[in-house]
This record gives C-alpha cells, structure tokens and sequence, in this order.
C-alpha cells in the first residue's frame, strides 16, 4: 500500500493559533469546533470529528486541515505546498459559509 500518514505539526503551532484568531473570535473558533463535533456541511466545507480529532475538509480542492483536541496541537495538512496565507484564505473563505451563525 501507498498511504502514509500526514506530518504532524504542518505549521508551526502557535502560527497555526494565530492565524485561526486572526480569522475567528474565541467564540467562533468554539462553535466552529462544536460544527466539527456535529459534522456539519457549510457550504463546500465538511467540518469532521472523530477520535478527538478535528477536520475542516474543503471538498472541491479536497484539502484537509486537521488538529487534535487542542486547536494547534499536533496540526496536519495533506497538501505539502500549503502556505500559512492559504490556510488564512481557506479559513476566510469558511468564515463567509457561516460559520459564526451555526449554534
């Protein structure tokens, strides 16, 4: 089999934080962790939760940013090429879908 496991760590932790509160309030960022809880459809975003493990999984570029239990703790990306100002623009993008109205 070809499968390997996404680097842990991707980003830079407290850069991973930053960029997500540069985008988010705290009380979004809880309601964007609860959606995932909840595997919530917004718009082209699947946001996912399992084994203590949060998704935002954008469907149309198939990118899949992932945390562990703690928003930074032990962060991935799948796509290797994938930039701090992408992850803003992706999460940009997330914020435009609602997600700060979804309670």
């Amino acid at each position: 089999m070809n499968f390997k496991d996404m680097t842990q760590y991707y980003f830079d932790r407290d850069s991973f934080i930053e960029c997500f509160k540069s985008v988010f309030s705290d009380d979004e960022i809880f309601i964007l962790e609860s959606a995932c809880q909840e595997h919530k459809l917004l718009g082209d975003f699947l946001l996912y939760y399992a084994y203590d493990e949060f998704y935002i999984i954008h469907l149309s570029s198939g990118i899949i940013i992932n945390w562990y239990k703690h928003l930074g703790r032990t962060n991935t990306c799948n796509k290797e090429d994938f930039t701090l100002n992408d992850l803003k623009e992706l999460l940009q993008m997330l914020k435009l879908e609602g997600v700060e109205k979804n309670d």
